[in-house]
């Protein structure tokens, strides 16, 4: 009966191991593969702030060059000769601003809805 016994428990020590190695098998690939989600993660969160830091700053350029353009413009009032003259500057500045802005919108709308690229090599 002893010998019974001594063969039980040695059943159950193996249906223990077994479980625990199994369970120590899951929890390491758990772990594996949410290590692989936090890179994922973390190489699109860093392509997503470099579109953003890249459309901050071609709007800050566009701002830089419209308020170049403005001051441009009243350059060219100062220097018109009659009220008519400045009409003309004044027509001519706002249909190159005009151009220049639906450019300007186009550009960041491209980057806005441009895919980011992830390099899920890179850190």
């Amino acid at each position: 009966m002893s010998e019974k016994i001594n063969e039980q428990t040695e059943k159950m020590r193996e249906m223990a191991q077994t479980t625990l190695d199994r369970a120590k098998d899951a929890v390491s690939k758990y772990m594996a593969e949410s290590q692989k989600l936090r890179e994922r993660t973390d190489a699109s969160v860093r392509a997503t702030y470099s579109t953003a830091k890249e459309m901050n700053e071609k709007a800050v350029a566009f701002a830089e060059a419209n308020v170049r353009a403005g001051f441009e413009l009243a350059e060219r009032l100062l220097q018109a000769k009659d009220p008519q003259e400045m009409g003309t500057v004044y027509q001519n500045h706002l249909k190159e601003q005009m151009e220049k802005m639906n450019a300007q919108f186009r550009e960041l709308g491209s980057l806005a809805t441009r895919p980011p690229t992830v390099d899920l090599t890179k850190e």
